[in-house]
């Protein structure tokens, strides 16, 4: 073989690679992932603080006595939510201290609980 030979065949694997390696990446960000949406979760996680508000007795809690209690809770055990953690819990929290036109969490368990 000549030199040039090689470096026409080398050529040709070369763009075969790149070809199979863009497929590839574009076949990556273009496959949808198993399972909801992150706004759908956020809206199913909102509903299960809500609900979990509304059948809590107790209105002196912070978001730390909150999180632990909502943790032992049956509907945040399931594996969609294997990520729940005190950070989400004050995102949610926040969002619904602004739905409900609240600044503390003694508030919005009131105000919850009263428009139950």
């Amino acid at each position: 073989m000549k030199k040039d030979d090689i470096q026409t065949w080398l050529l040709i694997i070369f763009l075969i690679v790149l070809v199979l390696g863009l497929y590839k990446v574009y076949a990556i960000f273009n496959t949808p992932i198993t399972g909801p949406d992150t706004k759908t979760q956020h809206k199913q996680l909102q509903n299960i603080i809500e609900d979990f508000l509304i059948k809590l007795d107790r209105t002196d809690l912070n978001s730390q006595e909150l999180f632990e209690l909502l943790i032992q809770n049956d509907d945040l055990k399931d594996e969609t939510y294997k990520n729940f953690n005190l950070n989400r819990l004050n995102q949610v929290l926040q969002q619904l201290f602004f739905i409900h036109g609240v600044d503390s969490l003694p508030d919005l368990i009131i105000k919850v609980q009263n428009e139950a």
